[in-house]
């Protein structure tokens, strides 16, 4: 009931705030509304198609396993109309793996799995018929998992399904009537479209940003803005491009507020929170004292995982390995098996990359070593390293080039706890500073990896 009362009153927080956005929107647009002009890059039908088709999919496999639970049931339930019943003795009653043993008239002893609780000498009735038999006290087999499976599915499919829906029904609404329409200014960087007051040719504070379907990067531009802006809301976006044609294109994701330290760039992390922004400042420290201490390389420099990280690695692969171990020894389920093998061998990939990963600089760009391969990444294409506060370390490269994650290779918390910068915050600060200094890139190349 806390839970509910909760999510409930977050949620009327949000519609009131969503309600004040809407009224200062219109009460900026001056009461100007005309109709949104079609999109270039996506219909409206196509916004919210994927996680709706996610969502149904999801929600139809959660109804295939409640159906196989009340087939299940409903065949438990013909045999034991059909069944003879015969009053057995408990001989053992197991509190550790909830069994019981019973003996039959026949002095055969059978273990059943409960749920319930038995007495060691009492008397309890036994429906058999064939080679089929089971306690009449249990009426139905333990379908839990079946059932805890089917329940986390539906409300992931409901839940996907519902974002489709609503996405698709905001992405319509905005050509079905007027709406206000905005002056704005408007630019494209590191895969998301940040949106500022039309005053602001500064660019110190973006006041929206969402990822479009279009990834080009784009200088400050004039744009119109077509909709409503509200926090998870859809809009339009009509800018003039380079070439004088005009550019009309519609959000591929939720909106967002801008940038949270207010400072105008182009965010890593967002939605942002004032934690995020002091590790983005101390980021920024770390790679002007890199600046500043570094000197020119005469050889290929080298980042890697210490003894630390190795040895952290190791350990948790071994209890990793121990779990599974345990786990497939006990008679796992048919569903157990598959999600504990997934599961179990993405935490050892995870602990892998700890463990080996590599960045070498040479005078040709970056080699970044990954679980199978290693990617070789000119210095023309690096912007940037960056270590995000849940400890991955990733490369950003330019537009049209996709990012290079390194993988979760630290532990901020504990780094800051025990003041001990990880290896893979001084790297991304010194790969930084060589992509802001190339003097201080080195002059050989690595040859080899």
């Amino acid at each position: 009931m806390a839970g509910l009362c909760w999510g409930w009153a977050a949620v009327v927080a949000r519609l009131r705030a969503r309600g004040r956005q809407r009224s200062l929107v219109l009460d900026a647009a001056g009461g100007i509304t005309v109709p949104a002009p079609a999109t270039d890059d996506v219909r409206p039908w196509r916004r919210g198609l994927v996680r709706g088709i996610a969502g149904a999919i999801l929600c139809a496999v959660a109804g295939a396993l409640i159906t196989t639970v009340v087939v299940d049931d409903r065949a438990d339930d013909r045999l034991a109309r059909t069944a003879t019943s015969e009053n057995a003795r408990v001989v053992a009653y197991n509190t550790d793996d909830y069994t019981v043993t019973v003996r039959l008239s026949d002095n055969t002893r059978h273990r059943f799995d409960t749920q319930g609780s038995y007495r060691v000498g009492s008397s309890v009735p036994v429906l058999m018929h064939g080679d089929w038999m089971r306690l009449a006290t249990e009426p139905y087999g333990d379908r839990s998992g079946r059932q805890a499976l089917a329940l986390v599915l539906a409300g992931l499919g409901v839940t996907v399904l519902g974002s489709g829906l609503l996405s698709r029904r905001r992405a319509v609404a905005l050509h079905r009537a007027p709406v206000p329409v905005l002056r704005v200014l408007t630019r494209h960087d590191q895969g998301r479209t940040e949106i500022f007051a039309a005053d602001d040719t500064a660019t110190l504070r973006p006041v929206l940003s969402y990822e479009p379907h279009t990834r080009t990067r784009t200088a400050l531009r004039q744009a119109l803005l077509y909709g409503a802006p509200r926090e998870g809301g859809e809009l339009i976006l009509a800018s003039a491009t380079e070439s004088g044609q005009w550019l009309v294109e519609g959000t591929a994701s939720p909106i967002r507020h801008g940038s949270p330290d207010g400072t105008g760039k182009p965010g890593v992390y967002r939605p942002g929170t004032a934690r995020t922004a002091a590790h983005r400042r101390a980021a920024e420290a770390r790679v002007q004292n890199a600046l500043a201490a570094m000197t020119p390389a005469t050889g290929p420099v080298r980042w890697q995982a210490g003894p630390v990280a190795r040895s952290v690695g190791a350990a948790l692969i071994v209890v990793t390995i121990m779990l599974l171990g345990t786990l497939f020894t006990g008679s796992p389920t048919w569903w157990q098996l598959p999600f504990w093998s997934v599961g179990g061998l993405y935490w050892v990939s995870v602990c892998l990359r700890m463990m080996i990963w590599r960045i070498t600089a040479d005078s040709n760009g970056l080699h970044v070593r990954g679980l199978w391969r290693t990617a070789h990444l000119p210095w023309a294409d690096v912007i940037g390293a960056v270590y995000t506060p849940e400890g991955e370390l990733i490369v950003r490269c330019r537009t049209n080039v996709d990012d290079t994650p390194v993988g979760s290779v630290g532990f901020p918390p504990l780094e800051r706890r025990l003041r001990r910068p990880g290896r893979a915050e001084r790297a991304a600060a010194e790969i930084t500073a060589m992509v802001r200094e190339p003097g201080l890139r080195p002059e050989n190349d690595a040859g080899c990896t």
